[in-house]
């Protein structure tokens, strides 16, 4: 009879498949804790190995210390990033961006947006989200900066904001976790979507990741992806 293997000579053979797999990060903004969505994704990514972060300031700083093969990161993030060549943009009803959508217990009048406190997920370092939040408003509004998304609904909670801005596909997720009766108010601009971008070769990537399911997709915001 075979003996079953030692648990440290197990641990040694995950721990390799670890360190010589290549290496996915992943950050989108999500009411979903990085963890569950990690192990969401790396149920579909076999042979990959796949690391969700859940703060900007965690995803940028592995990036530097231990360079993954591909990132999955909203567009304007990746970009940052030039030796990661998009191979595939995510895309919600055929579009790689979604409308902006304003979230508020009270009346939002677009025309008056530049003098209002607006909340905001940091997915860039603070020059560069004013450009992306003009992009999403045409205005740049007094901006409230959090790390995670769901810090988004306290600035609502204590009046610290009086509205907070997020992707079409976010709203639902945010106000299922509120009891207050929140009112939303499509912005002006687009929000651009999640896109994926490797440094080598990334076909085996792309087919991976066209293969994940809807729910595992609704993770990262989109339904489908386009070249």
């Amino acid at each position: 009879m075979r003996s079953a293997p030692l648990p440290w000579l197990v641990g040694f053979a995950l721990a390799a498949h670890s360190a010589f797999a290549e290496k996915i990060y992943v950050f989108f903004p999500s009411m979903t804790k990085p963890n569950a969505v990690q192990t969401a994704l790396q149920a579909k990514c076999s042979g990959y190995d796949v690391t969700v972060f859940g703060r900007l300031a965690d995803f940028t700083a592995m990036i530097a210390q231990v360079p993954p093969d591909a990132i999955v990161a909203p567009k304007p993030l990746a970009d940052q990033f030039p030796v990661y060549k998009e191979f595939l943009k995510g895309t919600r009803r055929g579009s790689a961006s979604e409308p902006s959508v304003l979230i508020s217990t009270r009346p939002v009048d677009l025309d008056a947006i530049a003098g209002l406190n607006v909340g905001v997920v940091g997915i860039l370092e603070r020059g560069a989200m004013n450009a992306y939040v003009h992009g999403a408003l045409g205005a740049v509004p007094k901006l409230k900066v959090v790390t995670k998304l769901e810090d988004l609904l306290a600035l609502l909670t204590f009046g610290s904001a009086d509205a907070i801005l997020v992707g079409e596909s976010q709203v639902d997720e945010i106000k299922g976790r509120s009891q207050a009766a929140l009112r939303t108010t499509t912005g002006s601009g687009k929000v651009p979507l999640v896109v994926a971008a490797a440094k080598g070769n990334a076909v085996k990537i792309e087919n991976t990741l066209k293969g994940l399911g809807a729910s595992e997709k609704k993770m990262l915001g989109v339904d489908g992806w386009t070249k």
